[in-house]
């Protein structure tokens, strides 16, 4: 591959979507995946909805949304969802464009479920869909735009000189050998970093290797304090650890489940007496670890949600109403069966749960544009922050990532019409491609499988859902200590180059590692409590903590700074 205008990193629906839109202008396009298009990344596990305004779904789309809303109900219910951290001119583009973007996917044939009613919105506003259904829709039209696709590609850097991008380097899975790409613009639509904890909901590949790309780059980020655990998750058995399904039933249906404690007592009524189980994400995350760790917890960890109240016919109704066919008659949903444990459920057991790593809604920062401060990289999807503020509404993320796939494609394309091919410096990539190679070439070392757990023991310990400052330094001294020592010596037990996973594996401990680091950096310094970053030794919302946390990379070391919010909400 060569003369490429455009590289698009990642496949789910945010780069997908850009990719189309780089390509409808002429230009040469190709979208690299560590994974397979159309099957891997977050957008894959979406059995969820899209945000958009009641009015704009009943009169645009055609669909049974409620006049009474607006946009302006939605922009003032994101905001104050994320506690006005977020990026004024970033909520407005995805509420105003969301619609647009939605249309020609329903045209083309994307199934709706419903029009779910979610925590914190004040109308129902989610359009409820199948994230496979959708990445299948998304890769088509990628296509007939002219994308190219090349599956099983690890992008590990953003490859660029004294004027910007130059191209990218990686892995080529299926080869074994490192390559670099020139191309005039670069969009990173990488996902998040669910993996640096041990209970998550999202996909194994999401390490966080789109900030270490766009930190070594020179990009910033901006509040990477703020990740957002999903509540009501499954604790036991194994293999159902992480999986939201109680979530389904409960709260994200707006059926009216119960959170209860050891002792069977509505814990909720100690932190949201108004909303109870229908409060927003980040207030019942903190509410179930905070029982917890109270010594109010349930024998796995969690706490318990009973449906036990409700007669039996209210929740056998349930899947012939809420996101049929997503959620079947039969209960099988992603591909399990649920009907050992819907028929527990209605025998009267509480089921055990617990909040997992979902979302980050920190990220690369981003103009309106989905520009950063690298000439040339732009950001779109979970990987940009700036729109969400201190907290994720349900529906939102996927709002997010088909607006900012248009932007940013749109805009690497005005980009790379007028930029002219740029040569890869050539000390640039030896750099690189050294340090790619450098565990498969080493003897002996640390296995990147044991710094793996490590990390995840660290962010489990230290970066939470409940925080405080000492355990939080405590975890910042171990991350440096191990970026520092261990993982400049990792290396790969197998010399084959090929799928190595043991290779692998040390790309990805890179990333994790930068990406806890600069988590811990930014939630140090806020000594407050808003959103989903929850402090137990500054358990209040301070106005003078009213800015955004921007994380930068120089010499390799990270710093951190503060900066106004964009926009005139001050809350």
């Amino acid at each position: 591959m060569t003369n490429v205008d455009v590289i698009v990193v990642g496949s789910g629906a945010a780069g997908l979507v850009a990719a189309e839109e780089a390509a409808k202008h002429g230009l040469n396009v190709v979208l690299l995946t560590k994974g397979q298009v159309g099957r891997s990344g977050a957008t894959a596990t979406i059995t969820g909805d899209i945000s958009v305004d009641g009015k704009t779904i009943r009169n645009y789309l055609g669909l049974r949304g409620n006049e009474g809303d607006s946009d302006r109900d939605f922009y003032d219910d994101t905001m104050t969802g994320g506690a006005y951290l977020n990026q004024s001119a970033l909520v407005q583009s995805m509420i105003s464009h969301v619609g647009e973007e939605l249309k020609p996917l329903l045209e083309a044939g994307l199934k709706v479920a419903g029009i779910g009613h979610a925590p914190g919105h004040r109308f129902p506003r989610g359009v409820l869909i199948s994230g496979m259904q959708l990445l299948q829709i998304l890769t088509r039209r990628a296509v007939a735009a002219g994308a190219r696709f090349r599956d099983e590609f690890y992008v590990t850097d953003v490859l660029r000189n004294a004027d910007g991008v130059t191209g990218i380097a990686g892995i080529d899975l299926r080869t074994g050998e490192a390559h670099s790409l020139a191309a005039k613009t670069v969009i990173l639509a990488t996902g998040g970093s669910a993996m640096i904890h041990p209970f998550r909901t999202a996909p194994e590949e999401l390490v966080g290797d789109g900030y270490r790309m766009a930190l070594r780059a020179g990009a910033e980020l901006i509040d990477m304090e703020m990740v957002q655990f999903l509540p009501c998750c499954l604790v036991n058995p194994p293999l159902w650890r992480g999986i939201q399904f109680p979530w389904i039933i409960g709260p994200q249906s707006s059926t009216r489940a119960w959170l209860l404690n050891r002792y069977g007592e509505r814990f909720m009524a100690r932190y949201d007496p108004e909303r109870m189980e229908m409060s927003t994400r980040d207030k019942i995350s903190i509410a179930c670890v905070r029982e917890v760790q109270e010594g109010r917890g349930g024998p796995g960890g969690g706490v318990f949600m009973s449906w036990a109240h409700l007669p039996h016919d209210i929740l056998e109704f349930l899947p012939k109403w809420y996101g049929k066919p997503l959620l079947r008659e039969t209960w099988h949903w992603e591909g399990f069966d649920f009907r050992p444990l819907i028929e527990r459920i209605k025998q009267g057991y509480a089921v055990e749960v617990a909040p997992a790593s979902h979302f980050n809604m920190g990220g690369v920062r981003i103009d309106a544009e989905c520009g950063t401060a690298v000439p040339g990289l732009l950001a779109c999807g979970e990987i940009a922050g700036g729109v969400h503020g201190a907290n994720r509404l349900s529906g939102n993320a996927c709002s997010q990532f088909l607006v900012q796939g248009r932007i940013a494609g749109r805009s690497a394309a005005q980009f790379a019409s007028s930029a002219p091919m740029p040569e890869i410096d050539a000390a640039d990539w030896k750099e690189k491609l050294a340090e790619v190679e450098a565990p498969l070439l080493a003897s002996d070392g640390v296995q990147p499988h044991t710094l793996a757990s490590q990390i995840q023991d660290i962010a489990n310990r230290t970066l939470n859902v409940v925080r405080n400052g000492s355990n939080m330094a405590q975890g910042l001294r171990e991350i440096r200590a191990l970026r520092a020592g261990e993982v400049t010596r990792m290396f790969s037990a197998s010399k084959d180059r090929r799928y190595n996973r043991n290779w692998i594996d040390a790309q990805e401990v890179q990333s994790a590692a930068l990406t806890v680091e600069a988590i811990a950096m930014s939630a140090v310094i806020r000594e407050e409590s808003r959103g989903a970053h929850y402090r137990d030794d500054f358990r209040e919302q301070k106005p003078e903590f009213h800015h955004n946390t921007v994380v930068s990379l120089k010499d390799g070391t990270l710093q951190t700074r503060r900066v106004a919010v964009a926009g005139n909400e001050t809350k």
